[in-house]
Protein backbone atom coordinates (compact mmCIF):
# COMPACT_ATOMS: atom_id res chain seq x y z
CA UNK A 1 0.00 0.00 0.00
CA UNK A 2 1.25 3.76 -1.16
CA UNK A 3 2.13 5.93 2.07
CA UNK A 4 -0.45 8.51 1.97
CA UNK A 5 1.36 12.17 1.77
CA UNK A 6 0.64 14.19 4.70
CA UNK A 7 -1.01 17.80 3.98
CA UNK A 8 2.01 19.49 5.09
CA UNK A 9 3.98 17.43 2.73
CA UNK A 10 1.68 17.66 -0.46
CA UNK A 11 2.03 21.73 0.23
CA UNK A 12 5.83 21.22 0.65
CA UNK A 13 5.79 19.48 -3.24
CA UNK A 14 3.59 21.80 -4.64
CA UNK A 15 6.18 24.72 -4.05
CA UNK A 16 8.95 22.90 -4.81
CA UNK A 17 6.97 21.91 -8.39
CA UNK A 18 6.06 26.21 -8.89
CA UNK A 19 9.48 26.62 -8.07
CA UNK A 20 10.56 24.66 -10.68
CA UNK A 21 7.84 25.71 -13.47
CA UNK A 22 9.30 29.40 -11.97
CA UNK A 23 13.11 28.55 -12.84
CA UNK A 24 12.25 26.79 -15.96
CA UNK A 25 9.82 29.94 -17.62
CA UNK A 26 12.84 32.99 -16.29
CA UNK A 27 15.46 30.48 -18.02
CA UNK A 28 13.56 30.72 -21.43
CA UNK A 29 12.35 33.82 -21.37
CA UNK A 30 16.27 34.57 -20.53
CA UNK A 31 17.80 32.43 -23.87
CA UNK A 32 14.26 33.85 -26.11
CA UNK A 33 15.66 37.31 -24.88
CA UNK A 34 19.52 36.52 -25.58
CA UNK A 35 18.22 35.30 -29.09
CA UNK A 36 15.94 38.15 -30.53
CA UNK A 37 18.98 40.50 -28.89
CA UNK A 38 21.47 38.54 -31.18
CA UNK A 39 19.26 39.03 -34.17
CA UNK A 40 18.98 42.77 -33.87
CA UNK A 41 22.47 43.17 -32.94
CA UNK A 42 23.05 41.18 -36.31
CA UNK A 43 20.33 43.35 -38.08
CA UNK A 44 21.65 46.60 -36.78
CA UNK A 45 25.32 46.01 -37.96
CA UNK A 46 24.08 44.54 -41.45
CA UNK A 47 22.28 47.96 -41.46
CA UNK A 48 25.54 49.93 -40.76
CA UNK A 49 27.58 47.68 -43.35
CA UNK A 50 25.05 48.73 -46.21
CA UNK A 51 25.04 52.47 -44.64
CA UNK A 52 28.88 52.82 -44.97
CA UNK A 53 29.33 51.12 -48.19
CA UNK A 54 27.09 53.60 -49.65
CA UNK A 55 29.08 56.51 -47.81
CA UNK A 56 32.03 55.13 -49.29
CA UNK A 57 30.66 55.47 -53.07
CA UNK A 58 29.55 58.92 -52.27
CA UNK A 59 32.90 59.99 -51.18
CA UNK A 60 34.42 58.39 -54.36
CA UNK A 61 32.25 59.87 -56.62
CA UNK A 62 32.87 63.56 -54.90
CA UNK A 63 36.48 62.95 -55.43
CA UNK A 64 35.69 61.86 -59.34
CA UNK A 65 33.92 65.18 -59.16
CA UNK A 66 36.88 67.09 -57.68
CA UNK A 67 39.11 64.83 -60.45
CA UNK A 68 37.25 66.74 -63.06
CA UNK A 69 35.12 63.72 -65.01
CA UNK A 70 32.30 66.54 -65.58
CA UNK A 71 32.67 67.95 -69.24
CA UNK A 72 35.85 69.70 -69.49
CA UNK A 73 33.67 72.82 -70.51
CA UNK A 74 32.01 72.85 -67.25
CA UNK A 75 32.50 75.88 -64.77
CA UNK A 76 32.53 73.33 -62.04
CA UNK A 77 35.60 71.51 -63.55
CA UNK A 78 37.64 75.33 -63.37
CA UNK A 79 36.63 76.09 -60.13
CA UNK A 80 38.41 72.84 -58.36
CA UNK A 81 41.16 73.70 -60.36
CA UNK A 82 41.71 76.94 -58.82
CA UNK A 83 39.58 79.43 -61.02
CA UNK A 84 37.45 81.87 -59.52
CA UNK A 85 33.56 81.63 -58.38
CA UNK A 86 31.67 78.54 -57.41
CA UNK A 87 32.52 78.61 -53.48
CA UNK A 88 30.43 81.18 -52.38
CA UNK A 89 29.09 81.71 -48.34
CA UNK A 90 26.89 78.95 -47.70
CA UNK A 91 26.35 76.28 -50.09
CA UNK A 92 25.49 76.54 -53.94
CA UNK A 93 22.56 75.05 -54.85
CA UNK A 94 22.51 76.26 -58.34
CA UNK A 95 23.18 73.70 -61.21
CA UNK A 96 27.02 73.91 -61.49
CA UNK A 97 27.48 74.87 -57.57
CA UNK A 98 25.33 72.50 -56.09
CA UNK A 99 26.85 71.17 -52.49
CA UNK A 100 30.15 73.82 -53.16
CA UNK A 101 30.55 75.25 -49.93
CA UNK A 102 33.44 77.82 -48.70
CA UNK A 103 34.79 76.71 -45.22
CA UNK A 104 32.74 78.99 -42.61
CA UNK A 105 34.98 81.26 -40.81
CA UNK A 106 34.71 80.45 -36.64
CA UNK A 107 32.88 80.56 -34.70
CA UNK A 108 30.13 79.72 -37.41
CA UNK A 109 29.80 75.90 -37.60
CA UNK A 110 31.30 74.23 -40.68
CA UNK A 111 28.77 73.61 -43.90
CA UNK A 112 28.82 69.80 -43.15
CA UNK A 113 27.25 70.48 -39.46
CA UNK A 114 25.16 73.31 -40.67
CA UNK A 115 23.70 71.62 -43.43
CA UNK A 116 20.93 68.67 -42.95
CA UNK A 117 22.77 65.87 -45.04
CA UNK A 118 19.60 63.44 -44.57
CA UNK A 119 16.90 65.93 -45.25
CA UNK A 120 14.38 64.75 -47.76
CA UNK A 121 14.76 67.63 -50.40
CA UNK A 122 18.67 66.89 -50.59
CA UNK A 123 19.30 70.81 -51.48
CA UNK A 124 22.46 71.32 -51.06
CA UNK A 125 23.37 67.84 -51.24
CA UNK A 126 24.81 66.66 -54.68
CA UNK A 127 23.05 62.77 -55.31
CA UNK A 128 25.48 60.35 -55.90
CA UNK A 129 26.23 60.26 -59.85
CA UNK A 130 24.15 63.94 -60.23
CA UNK A 131 27.54 65.46 -61.82
CA UNK A 132 29.65 62.04 -63.24
CA UNK A 133 26.69 59.85 -64.24
CA UNK A 134 27.64 57.29 -61.77
CA UNK A 135 24.38 54.82 -60.92
CA UNK A 136 23.14 53.25 -57.79
CA UNK A 137 20.34 50.97 -57.21
CA UNK A 138 17.98 51.45 -54.73
CA UNK A 139 15.05 50.44 -52.37
CA UNK A 140 14.69 46.70 -51.37
CA UNK A 141 16.65 43.58 -50.50
CA UNK A 142 19.86 44.77 -49.37
CA UNK A 143 19.88 48.28 -51.25
CA UNK A 144 20.23 51.25 -49.70
CA UNK A 145 16.82 53.06 -49.36
CA UNK A 146 18.28 56.33 -51.07
CA UNK A 147 21.04 57.03 -52.89
CA UNK A 148 24.01 59.04 -50.77
CA UNK A 149 25.16 61.87 -51.19
CA UNK A 150 28.23 64.63 -50.50
CA UNK A 151 29.04 67.88 -49.62
CA UNK A 152 33.03 69.99 -50.99
CA UNK A 153 34.00 72.55 -48.68
CA UNK A 154 37.07 74.61 -50.24
CA UNK A 155 39.66 74.61 -47.76
CA UNK A 156 42.42 77.47 -47.22
CA UNK A 157 46.11 75.66 -47.54
CA UNK A 158 48.59 75.64 -45.17
CA UNK A 159 51.00 78.65 -45.47
CA UNK A 160 53.97 77.52 -46.93
CA UNK A 161 52.18 74.43 -49.13
CA UNK A 162 52.67 73.66 -53.00
CA UNK A 163 50.36 75.58 -54.92
CA UNK A 164 47.29 73.08 -54.49
CA UNK A 165 43.35 72.82 -53.43
CA UNK A 166 42.08 71.53 -50.63
CA UNK A 167 38.79 69.98 -50.30
CA UNK A 168 36.88 68.83 -47.31
CA UNK A 169 34.36 66.03 -48.41
CA UNK A 170 31.38 64.92 -46.17
CA UNK A 171 29.26 61.86 -47.35
CA UNK A 172 25.99 60.64 -46.18
CA UNK A 173 24.94 56.96 -47.13
CA UNK A 174 21.87 55.20 -45.99
CA UNK A 175 20.80 51.17 -44.78
CA UNK A 176 17.85 49.60 -46.14
CA UNK A 177 16.11 52.12 -44.03
CA UNK A 178 16.64 55.70 -44.36
CA UNK A 179 16.86 55.82 -40.42
CA UNK A 180 20.28 54.23 -40.70
CA UNK A 181 22.52 56.75 -41.47
CA UNK A 182 26.78 56.58 -41.95
CA UNK A 183 28.26 60.04 -42.01
CA UNK A 184 32.17 59.27 -43.51
CA UNK A 185 34.47 62.81 -44.57
CA UNK A 186 37.55 62.92 -46.78
CA UNK A 187 40.18 65.58 -46.92
CA UNK A 188 41.62 65.93 -50.82
CA UNK A 189 44.39 67.89 -52.70
CA UNK A 190 44.37 68.46 -56.12
CA UNK A 191 47.37 69.86 -57.38
CA UNK A 192 46.96 73.50 -59.60
CA UNK A 193 48.00 71.26 -62.48
CA UNK A 194 44.44 70.20 -64.06
CA UNK A 195 45.50 66.43 -64.42
CA UNK A 196 41.91 64.52 -64.31
CA UNK A 197 42.47 62.29 -61.32
CA UNK A 198 41.03 58.85 -61.01
CA UNK A 199 38.60 57.91 -57.61
CA UNK A 200 39.53 54.65 -55.40
CA UNK A 201 35.86 52.39 -55.22
CA UNK A 202 36.00 52.80 -51.25
CA UNK A 203 38.02 54.53 -48.33
CA UNK A 204 41.16 53.06 -47.16
CA UNK A 205 41.02 50.57 -43.98
CA UNK A 206 41.50 52.03 -40.63
CA UNK A 207 45.46 52.92 -39.89
CA UNK A 208 46.18 53.52 -43.63
CA UNK A 209 49.26 56.09 -44.11
CA UNK A 210 47.34 59.46 -44.78
CA UNK A 211 47.62 59.55 -48.60
CA UNK A 212 48.71 56.15 -49.60
CA UNK A 213 47.27 53.93 -52.22
CA UNK A 214 45.40 57.32 -53.19
CA UNK A 215 45.45 58.36 -56.66
CA UNK A 216 43.39 61.58 -56.15
CA UNK A 217 44.98 62.82 -53.28
CA UNK A 218 42.97 61.47 -50.35
CA UNK A 219 44.94 63.27 -46.94
CA UNK A 220 43.15 61.55 -44.86
CA UNK A 221 39.15 60.30 -43.66
CA UNK A 222 37.39 59.26 -41.03
CA UNK A 223 33.74 57.84 -39.65
CA UNK A 224 31.52 60.96 -37.87
CA UNK A 225 29.02 58.61 -35.78
CA UNK A 226 28.27 61.73 -34.05
CA UNK A 227 26.88 63.50 -36.55
CA UNK A 228 23.17 64.03 -35.73
CA UNK A 229 24.39 65.48 -32.28
CA UNK A 230 27.14 67.74 -34.07
CA UNK A 231 24.18 69.03 -36.63
CA UNK A 232 21.70 69.77 -33.33
CA UNK A 233 24.37 71.67 -31.81
CA UNK A 234 25.18 73.59 -34.45
CA UNK A 235 21.44 75.07 -34.99
CA UNK A 236 21.60 75.65 -30.56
Amino acid sequence: MRPQLRPRERGLVLVCALLLMMGALILGVSIARTAFGSMAAARMERERTVARAAAGMALADAEADIGGTTASSSPRTAWFAGGSGGFADGCGTGSQDLGLCLEAAAPLPPAWQAVDLAAEDGTPVVPYGHFTGAVLATGGGMLPARLPGYLIEKLAPPAGAPSQSLFRITAIGFGTRATTQVVLQAIVRRPAATVPLAAPTDPPAPGTPAGAGSPTGRISWRDIPNWPELHARAHH
